[in-house]
Formats: C-alpha cells, sequence, structure tokens
C-alpha cells in the first residue's frame, strides 16, 4: 500500500501558492491550509520554504492552482433574493444578463491571477443594490402600504420609463415615503425603505393612516426554510383558477364551460390516439354539481358568461403544479388561497409531498471530498493486510476523503476516518483557480457537467459543494444541453413560474419555482421539489438544485434581496455572482 499521486501534487501546488504570497503571510497561509490534523507536517514543510524563499518575489514562482485550504460558509447572507423574471418562462434559450461574459464551450472557463495575501474581504456594501438616489430616512417613511397586484415593481427613479431594480409580491406590507411626483404614473410615486420607487397606478395600494385590508392574504414566503411555500399537485382537467371566490351563478356557468372544454378535450385525444391506432386514454371528469337553490340559467348565457379567472391561467391542466396558502371557506364551500392570490377549489389539487436534498458547506474541511456515485462498501483495512467491510454507504452520500491509496493494485481513497472507498465509486470534484478577472473576495459558481456537481467558492476557497441535475439529451428539434460558459447572475426570484411545451413532456407548469436565480437567457439555477435525481442529468437545460441547496445559493450571491422584495435585478453597480459551466 503506498500513498497516491493526488496526495504529492497536494503538497506541490499548496506549496506553490505559498511560494506566491510574501513571506509572512505565505506562512499564514501555510498554517492555515493545513491546520488539520493529518497535514501538520506538510504545513511545517511548506511553511520553511516559504521563508528560505526570502524576497525572491512572485515573478520567480510558477502560477499554481487554486489552494485547497480550509473554507469559509456564507459570510454575507443578504436578504433571500427570488426567482427570474415573473413573466417566467421555460428553461430555453434568450437574452444575456447583465454583464454577461462568455466562454466558448472549448476554452477553458478558469484561470490562475497572482494569489493575493490571505486576509482579503470585501467591501462593506458588497451584493448591495446601489439606487441611484439616495435611501429615505427612516422618520420619512410614513405611509402603509402593500402590493396588491401579483407584481409590483420597483423603479430605480420616479419614472415609469427608468430601470427596474426589482418587485416585490401581492400582499407584501410595508412602510413607505410620502407621495413623489413623477412620469408616468396619475397616482404618485412612493419611496421604499431599501430604494426605489413604486408606483401607486401600478399595484401599490397605500393608506396614510393604517395597514391597508385584504380578507384573505396569499401566504408571505418562508425565507429560512428550503421550501418558501406547501405545494399542491392539480388532479383535474380543466380546473379553473379564480382571482377571486366566485359567486353561485359564476359556479354554474364555470361547470358549464368546463364540461364544454372536456368534450373538446376528449373529441382531440380520441383523434390523436387513432392516428397513432392507439385507444384513447381519459375519461370524462366528473362534472360539478350545480349550486343548490339556483335557478338554472339557459346554456348559451352559461356559456357566454365571463368569468372571474386568472388571466394568466384560467384553465389548469392536470399535473401542474400550484403554490398553496391557507383554506379559505365560503359558503359552505372550500377553496386553497395559492401564493400569487388566486383561487382553487379543493377538490381540484391535492397536497404534494415536496422532495429535498441538500449538499455541504465545507467550513474547515480540506480538500479532496466527494459523493459516493453508487451504493458501496466502507472498507477497513485489518492489522493482517485484508480487506473488511464495515459499512454500505447510499448513493449520493458526502465523504469528506484524505488520500488516494494502492491496494492489491485496486484504487481506494482513505476518508477522514480511515476507512476506505473504491475511488471508481466515487464522485470528486476538480478544484478551479480564480476566474480571470474577478476580485480575491468575490463570489462565484463552478458547474461540472461530465460530474453533475456544483462548487461554489468564496475567491479561491471552496465554500460549498453539492450534486446537480443539468440538461437531459434531447433531440435535434428539441435540445435540452445546458449550455457551456460564463456569465453573471442577472437576476434572482424568491420564486417564479416555469412552464411551456415540449414534444417528450406535453404541456407543463411549474407555479412558483424555488430560489431561482437567472445567469443567461431563461437558463437558471433554481430549486426542484419534484425529483431526487441529483447527480445525473434530467433538466430541460436549467442546473436542477435541492430546494435547500438552492436557498443557500440563493442568500449567498450576489445581488442580495432586499427586505420585503420577492425579486432582484443585478446591474454595473450591483453586478451578479459570476457562473461558469463547463464539461
Amino acid at each position: 500500500m503506498s500513498g497516491s499521486p493526488p496526495s504529492r501534487r497536494f503538497l506541490a501546488i499548496a506549496c506553490e501558492l505559498c511560494r506566491n504570497l510574501s513571506p509572512g503571510s505565505g506562512v499564514r497561509y501555510a498554517v492555515r491550509m493545513f491546520s488539520l490534523p493529518r497535514h501538520w507536517l506538510l504545513a511545517t514543510w511548506c511553511g520553511a520554504s516559504v521563508l528560505a524563499c526570502g524576497d525572491a518575489g512572485p515573478e520567480e514562482g510558477a502560477q499554481g492552482q487554486q489552494a485547497k485550504g480550509p473554507a469559509k460558509g456564507p459570510a454575507h447572507p443578504g436578504k433571500l433574493p427570488e426567482a427570474a423574471p415573473e413573466e417566467g418562462g421555460a428553461e430555453a434559450g434568450g437574452d444575456e444578463g447583465v454583464g454577461a461574459d462568455t466562454v466558448s464551450a472549448g476554452e477553458l472557463p478558469v484561470a490562475t491571477p497572482d494569489l493575493p495575501p490571505a486576509e482579503v474581504t470585501a467591501p462593506e456594501d458588497y451584493g448591495q443594490i446601489k439606487p441611484p438616489v439616495p435611501l429615505p430616512s427612516p422618520d420619512a417613511l410614513t405611509v402603509h402600504a402593500m402590493a396588491g397586484y401579483e407584481v409590483v415593481t420597483v423603479y430605480s427613479q420616479p419614472d415609469i420609463t427608468a430601470g427596474k431594480l426589482g418587485y416585490m409580491r401581492i400582499g407584501t406590507r410595508t412602510m413607505v415615503t410620502d407621495r413623489v411626483e413623477g412620469e408616468g404614473c396619475k397616482n404618485g410615486f412612493y419611496g421604499l425603505p431599501a430604494g426605489g420607487f413604486a408606483c401607486a397606478s401600478k399595484g401599490l395600494v397605500v393608506d396614510r393612516d393604517k395597514e391597508v385590508f385584504t380578507k384573505y392574504p396569499p401566504p408571505a414566503p418562508r425565507h429560512e426554510q428550503g421550501l418558501p411555500y406547501d405545494y399542491g399537485f392539480v388532479r383535474k382537467w380543466n380546473s379553473p383558477m379564480w382571482w377571486r371566490i366566485p359567486t353561485d351563478v359564476e359556479l354554474q356557468a364555470m361547470a358549464a364551460q368546463r364540461a364544454a372544454r372536456e368534450t373538446e378535450r376528449l373529441a382531440l385525444a380520441a383523434t390523436k390516439a387513432a392516428e397513432a391506432g392507439k385507444l384513447p386514454g381519459d375519461a370524462a371528469e366528473a362534472a360539478d354539481a350545480e349550486p343548490a337553490g339556483v335557478p338554472v340559467l339557459p346554456q348559451e348565457e352559461l356559456l357566454a358568461m365571463k368569468l372571474p379567472l386568472s388571466p394568466d391561467t384560467p384553465w389548469l391542466e392536470r399535473g401542474f403544479f400550484l403554490s398553496l396558502g391557507d383554506k379559505v371557506v365560503e359558503a359552505g364551500r372550500t377553496f386553497y388561497r395559492t401564493a400569487r392570490g388566486g383561487y382553487v377549489a379543493l377538490g381540484d389539487v391535492s397536497r404534494y409531498e415536496a422532495k429535498d436534498f441538500q449538499g455541504v458547506a465545507l467550513g474547515e474541511m480540506a480538500y479532496p471530498f466527494g459523493y459516493t456515485k453508487k451504493e458501496t462498501k466502507l472498507i477497513e483495512l485489518t492489522a493482517d493486510n485484508k480487506l473488511k467491510a464495515v459499512k454500505t454507504l447510499e448513493k449520493r452520500v458526502f465523504v469528506d476523503l484524505e488520500e488516494e491509496v494502492d491496494v492489491d493494485g485496486a484504487t481506494y481513497m482513505r476518508t477522514a476516518e480511515g476507512l476506505l472507498l473504491r475511488k471508481e465509486h466515487l464522485l470528486i470534484p476538480e478544484l478551479q483557480g480564480l476566474p480571470k478577472g474577478l476580485e480575491p473576495w468575490e463570489r462565484w459558481i463552478d458547474v461540472s457537467l461530465a460530474k453533475q456537481m456544483l462548487v461554489a467558492y468564496d475567491g479561491a476557497r471552496p465554500v460549498y459543494v453539492t450534486l446537480v441535475s443539468t440538461g437531459r439529451k434531447g433531440s435535434k428539434d428539441e435540445p435540452y444541453d445546458t449550455p457551456t460558459g460564463r456569465w453573471r447572475i442577472y437576476s434572482k426570484h424568491v420564486s417564479t413560474t416555469m412552464d411551456g411545451n415540449s414534444a417528450s413532456d406535453g404541456n407543463y407548469s411549474i407555479q412558483d419555482v424555488p430560489w431561482t436565480m437567472f445567469f443567461h437567457g431563461s437558463y437558471a439555477l433554481h430549486g426542484a421539489f419534484w425529483h431526487r435525481g441529483f447527480g445525473a442529468v434530467r433538466s430541460h437545460g436549467c442546473v436542477n438544485l435541492g430546494p435547500s441547496d438552492a436557498r443557500w445559493l440563493f442568500q449567498w450571491t450576489t445581488p442580495f434581496l432586499p427586505e420585503g422584495w420577492h425579486g432582484v435585478s443585478a446591474t454595473d453597480e450591483s453586478p451578479g455572482s459570476t457562473v461558469i459551466v463547463h464539461e
């Protein structure tokens, strides 16, 4: 049994980094990097080599790879930013975001400039939005306000044509300044605590004396949990989504219109089945009961009646996902209030048990580390050099590793506990150097398509690692590949709706996909609560994360979400964190 090349490579890289620093900083950096017990001898050797270099200068040392020293967790939690453009959309292409910095698929995504001293801190305002108009003083916030529309835009200045800093979600309450006159808003603008302005003609409801009343407030997002909302699964075809509680007559008209829509759907399904030589698989949904004691109107009148349905999704398909709030009971009928302010009948939706996966904040943990690819055995090397299986690890289990070793011609990785794992059963990330052009305190994300892994870096230090699901294999007409390149996050959303239509999946709609961070057109990092298949390709092109992972990254990346906002946009003054995707 012998020590492997990774150990020697680890030593060479780390000591080269130390030599690139000044002698004093180099020794401190070496000691910090190798502070764990299993590396104290390396620390001594490296520190001595740094002192021996004296004032040789950085030009005498080659540029090393990124330091593999202790990592820190997020130092700046920020406020939870929200999902992508609320106009929202499918996982597909689109325009690049603010500060996009692309590289071709075959280009090396990172470069390693001279490393700075270890003690590097970000500016105090790092990640915070910087509105062009100074923030109002607390004494100036004298007016009660509430977001009355599904989305209430935050403008950088009191001008409807000004840049958009972000938005608030329906039901959000805040104190605002007195009315500010501006362009394009008849009822006036009002200054917000975190900066920016909202228009009273575009969904902001104000009251000088008391809190704005709402009978059934939609649920506020849970910023402290992996899932900001509870979710439901639409059970029936053509389920109506109301924007207010319907009357008895409107329910009667809905039943007639729903029956007509079902007749059309089944006829279309029968035609497609006949063309494919198959039997139709769906039966008509049960008709809704007529409200008792309500005169039945003529069929023509019922079919022509305009109903108070959601303008975006008036009729829901079976299989759509909704974000749910509390139950509302009126006249003996029960509805769910959705997070977007709508209402759906209790019988049309079922609660969905959301799934999750969570990676690891590395803290003081040293490289290497990784995940099990498959179910595998933890092995003990006995005193007589026999291999003894002592425990079984399931797939996707995180493991703190130490070094590579050879036993009887087979390659293993030794764990921090001194046990062995077959190396071929592990996914071990390849650590990257600080990307060219980034400051040593910037936060950035590296995604490996080959390994289906994500590593978050604070400058040159890895601070978080997890498994992801990127784009699966599609077709020439419907490619699902996740693009490779380098970009910056251009908008963040606590949640946003993703929907679309594909030949393989049909229509789909997922309301309030959690913790969405758009980095290239409609490609985003986001939570996926509908599967646990992380570590393998699966998505339509986005980078799927466990909701808890997505929340961690959402709070950690820039720009940070101001309190009370649901979404925030990056600007030249407040750029988003860099995202690099490579094979």
